[in-house]
């Protein structure tokens, strides 16, 4: 069996209300869905979400597909590999395209085999994967009732965006209390807006709350002082900006920064790369969860395979999923009760919806992860004093 074609499809979706964080306000999900055909008809489906789509895009289509072309599709590590090394120079950004293209590998090598993408990753741990409840930045009462909706669907582990001002954090936080009582999981992200001071002030201020963990209090670059805040209070510290590929993972564990690892595929380079990560973390002692960069479908569902082959991931992952109002699958993703069901059936266990693609591939409104809101509102990374 040889590759005969690799094709990406750009899509966009809306949200199904305006999300604020602390770096700017997101209304659109967009993701690029990679497919890799064979000369024995089988299609494997994949996702590349990330910062820059047409960059992405690009690399896949004018960088990549020389490697794939012409070769045996089940040769995933091989593959992998030769990209990984042809793209070193710049290997950030490639990560993001590698990702999709295993996955879609992933999915192809499932339906040849006959096995689905978590028996390839190592097997099954969970059939069903716990998922968040996902809350913005708004006022108390509103994140009250949307706390309250999720947890009545079943969710039992809330995630809330925080960092941009400390009286309507508490405030948010009290109330998502008084709505969802004590035993409810919370987690809060302030997406690297702290300095080391004002993180530790900031974090000792909303510990009467009980949090799950703080995620990413500090900017990326300053892994010590992700560990002078992790010393300094009494909340588990999750590393999530930090913690892109295995290099940074190790980086985290030699400075004992964390004790969450908040684990991207499609930053890390794909599934593969991602476990690889999960390893570290259980050989360190630290637990993980899926981070989100608004995946659709395909890559949520593939983030879902790895999530349940793997023991090292206590926590929910995140998801915008139920947040957006449109995906490209013919059946949409249920997580109503707050578990995300991992298909048996072979590769990812998803089809694509052709008619939804044509309608989400005309959307060209273009939207700026960080900062778009950037007039004047949305403090830079690291200033808020």
């Amino acid at each position: 069996m040889q590759i005969t074609s690799v094709t990406t499809t750009a899509v966009r979706t809306s949200m199904r209300e305006p999300l604020t964080w602390p770096g700017g306000v997101r209304q659109s999900a967009s993701g690029l869905v990679v497919e890799v055909l064979t000369d024995e008809g089988i299609r494997g489906i994949g996702e590349a979400p990330g910062p820059t789509l047409p960059t992405i895009r690009t690399v896949i289509e004018q960088e990549l597909t020389q490697f794939l072309v012409g070769q045996d599709p089940l040769r995933t590590e091989w593959l992998v590999h030769r990209m990984e090394e042809f793209s070193r120079n710049w290997n950030r950004i490639a990560a993001y395209a590698i990702s999709g293209l295993e996955i879609a590998l992933l999915d192809l090598k499932g339906k040849a085999l006959g096995a689905p993408v978590v028996e390839l990753l190592g097997g099954v741990c969970s059939d069903r994967v716990p998922v968040v409840g996902y809350l913005f930045i708004d006022e108390p009462e509103a994140n009250a009732r949307k706390a309250k909706a999720f947890v009545d669907a079943g969710y039992t582990e809330l995630k809330l965006k925080v960092g941009r001002d400390f009286g309507q954090d508490h405030d948010a936080i009290a109330a998502i209390r008084d709505a969802v009582g004590p035993d409810v999981k919370l987690r809060i992200d302030a997406n690297m807006i702290w300095s080391v001071p004002a993180a530790i002030k900031w974090i000792r201020g909303l510990e009467q709350f009980d949090l799950q963990y703080v995620e990413q209090p500090v900017p990326d670059f300053d892994v010590a002082g992700l560990a002078q805040v992790r010393r300094s209070v009494a909340v588990p510290i999750a590393a999530d900006e930090a913690c892109t590929d295995v290099r940074s993972a190790l980086e985290l564990v030699k400075q004992d920064a964390c004790d969450v690892f908040v684990i991207y595929p499609s930053e890390a380079g794909g599934l593969t790369r991602a476990r690889q990560i999960a390893a570290i973390a259980e050989a360190a002692g630290k637990w993980c969860a899926i981070g989100s960069w608004a995946e659709l479908g395909p890559a949520t569902i593939a983030n879902a395979h790895l999530a349940a082959a793997t023991s090292t991931f206590a926590f929910a992952s995140d998801t915008h999923y139920p947040l957006q109002s449109e995906d490209v699958l013919t059946q949409p993703l249920d997580m109503s009760d707050g578990l995300l069901a991992v298909p048996r059936s072979p590769g990812l266990g998803v089809e694509l919806d052709r008619v939804a693609m044509d309608r989400l591939a005309n959307n060209q409104v273009r939207e700026s992860v960080f900062y778009d809101d950037i007039q004047g509102e949305a403090p830079r990374v690291g200033q808020i004093l």
